[in-house]
């Protein structure tokens, strides 16, 4: 068969371009074929934060000894050892010099953003200067720099499957041919019915949207060709929701300190600042899957001004609607719920009044005292729900962060199908993956940090067994 190139690479977001990256210095001709007007995909549109460990940042800042087996036990453990060991155990090894390789190709961190990002101790979560972008833009001059080939606007439509192994793509009536084809679509939060199929934990109607609406062809693309040639797909409804009070379609992965959480029981059953990496989860668990935000007038004067919540990674996210002129405007659309006491507020949203006002009652006297005796929120002031009005917030888990149902990979990146056997000259890296996060996310920059590790060895391994086919 004659082949147009040595590796085609579908996707051009940070896994699709440190795969052609990768799989041009190892001597492989590449092309890169993006469905979208732009390449960067969705790691040019995220906030840029890459979780590793044993970084040249961490020690910069003083931060020593942190090893891959650290990170290891970490993501294992808080998956509960649900999670593919030899990916992880990959990731944990190679984070870090992936970080040392978006550096050398001139991405920037900082020790000033150098954060904890998960629901540990130790500071992994690496935020790139000029967030998503810094990244995506590293990738595309390092690309750029080498001469690799990239097509826009064209949106793969199949993969050409004969005689038992890939051997090329077909892209608005053309086919285009090479050994090896590396799958780097992304998600499918844009994709309703495939979030229903795959995700739905993550569907609310009327609620419901993906942190990638910027990015049009988020859509499974990657997923539904490799179904087709009998690739299996795992990870079923896993991914990261995040919680919205749903006013607008705005990022807001962080509540406001400020407010009491409580679900329909009238509870509270969660720190109000606990990470967006497991916030979303907690709430998903509740009754009917929502809660509500509650304060009072004087909070909502005194505190919901200062927005420096939103941002704890310097990533620009400063959306605030959770300001004064956005709760009025949305209580004079009945959005908002509005009472002169606890128990009118509770008859009016459907939660449990008498476990509420003594929800409250301990709450207020922890406000008293200075310490949330609950939860230990680790606010800069906590404040009492004593002064009518007083109000509540639905919140639903109903921002899709990212999915992780998809593909199923060997840990050389080589796609699988039902029997567990590798499709030859298929491999597939980044958010089309359904087999690397696990029923938990495990931090800020897990999904940046899996395109960019996977998505080098992908090029890597398939430039490599292209050269074997030569000989």
């Amino acid at each position: 068969m004659q082949w147009d190139y040595d590796v085609i690479v579908v996707g051009g977001g940070g896994a699709g371009l440190s795969a052609a990256i990768e799989a041009h210095d190892a001597g492989a001709s590449c092309i890169v074929l993006e469905a979208d007007k732009h390449l960067g995909g969705a790691t040019g549109y995220s906030g840029g934060v890459f979780y590793a460990g044993n970084t040249s940042i961490q020690r910069e800042k003083g931060v020593e000894g942190d090893t891959p087996r650290d990170v290891y036990d970490y993501l294992m453990t808080l998956n509960q050892w649900k999670m593919r060991p030899d990916l992880v155990w990959y990731y944990a090894n190679h984070a870090g010099p992936a970080i040392e390789w978006l550096i050398d190709n001139g991405a920037e961190f900082s020790t000033d953003f150098l954060v904890c990002s998960g629901v540990d101790n130790v500071p992994r979560g690496h935020a790139c200067k000029g967030a998503g972008e810094g990244i995506a833009a590293a990738l595309l001059n390092a690309a750029g720099s080498r001469g690799i080939e990239t097509v826009l606007n064209c949106r793969v439509d199949s993969l050409i499957y004969r005689q038992g192994r890939v051997v090329g793509v077909r892209a608005q009536d053309t086919e285009i041919f090479a050994p090896a084809v590396i799958v780097t679509t992304g998600g499918f939060g844009n994709n309703s019915e495939m979030v229903k199929r795959l995700y739905p934990a993550a569907w609310h109607d009327g609620w419901t949207w993906a942190v990638h609406r910027d990015n049009p062809f988020i859509l499974g693309d990657g997923i539904t060709m490799g179904e087709k040639i009998g690739a299996k797909v795992v990870g079923q409804n896993t991914g990261l929701i995040l919680p919205t009070s749903g006013f607008m379609r705005a990022l807001e992965p962080f509540l406001p300190p400020w407010i009491i959480v409580v679900n329909k029981e009238g509870e509270r059953f969660m720190s109000e600042l606990s990470p967006y990496s497991v916030c979303g989860y907690l709430i998903e668990e509740q009754t009917e899957r929502r809660c509500w935000g509650i304060f009072d007038e004087s909070t909502l004067m005194e505190a919901s001004s200062d927005t420096r919540y939103l941002d704890p990674y310097g990533a620009g996210t400063n959306i605030p609607s959770w300001e004064e002129p956005t709760i009025r405007e949305q209580v004079a659309k009945g959005k908002v719920k509005v009472a002169e006491s606890l128990s009118e507020l509770a008859v009016a949203v459907g939660i449990d009044a008498v476990a509420l006002e003594q929800t409250v009652a301990a709450y207020n006297n922890d406000c008293d005292a200075g310490e949330d005796t609950l939860f230990f929120k680790q606010a800069p002031k906590l404040f009492p729900v004593r002064q009518a009005p007083f109000y509540a917030v639905e919140i639903r888990a109903a921002i899709i962060g990212n999915t992780c149902a998809g593909l199923d990979i060997d840990k050389f990146t080589h796609v699988r199908d039902h029997h567990n056997t590798v499709i030859p000259g298929l491999y597939a890296a980044g958010e089309v993956l359904g087999c690397w996060q696990g029923s938990r996310y495990g931090g800020g920059g897990i999904a940046v940090g899996g395109a960019i590790v996977f998505g080098r060895l992908a090029g890597q391994v398939a430039a490599g067994e292209v050269q074997r086919l030569r000989l």
